[in-house]
């Protein structure tokens, strides 16, 4: 998006995550004019409650970096040179392969469970009851198998 602003004041959290920011004074910025910056970065400071790792003036291509990425790419501040890098998600904790290896057997077992519910109801509805009691059993034995897999995720983790 193309404006006429060349400067903005941003802040950046310790992951190099951009948060809050508003638009700099060109004529300010480039005259150096100190007491102007440390106010606008001040000011920056105080539109949330963050805290943030760094408060710097940047100039509008990197800002459009920050905030529009490149079309592909999502970009976060390298606190080490100070300029725009690629975000690489990080790799998922053991906590979270686990939440999501437990949402998916729970969907799964939810999906079956809907399945041995109908078998369940025409065996009912049609009087046989050889075929209540199979379902019932299978659907028993069904209820185990999910009750260890959960607890082998929660015990053991995914790989």
């Amino acid at each position: 998006m193309a404006t006429n602003v060349k400067y903005y004041c941003m802040a950046f959290l310790k992951d190099g995550t951009p948060s809050v920011r508003t638009f700099a004074n060109t004529k300010d910025i480039e005259k150096n004019n100190e007491k102007y910056i440390v106010e606008l970065k001040q000011k920056v400071k105080e539109m949330s409650a963050d805290e943030f790792a760094t408060v710097e003036i940047i100039p509008a291509e990197e800002y459009n970096m920050y905030v529009n990425g490149d079309g592909t790419n999502t970009y976060v501040r390298d606190m080490e040179t100070g300029k725009p890098k690629i975000y690489v998600a990080p790799d998922p904790t053991q906590e979270e392969l686990k939440a999501k290896a437990l949402a998916e057997l729970e969907n799964e077992y939810n999906l079956q469970k809907e399945g041995f519910k109908k078998d369940l109801d025409t065996a009912t509805l049609a009087g046989n009851t050889e075929a209540v009691k199979s379902i019932q059993k299978e659907f028993m034995e069904f209820n185990k198998a999910y009750e260890e897999a959960k607890n082998n995720i929660l015990e053991e983790g995914v790989e």
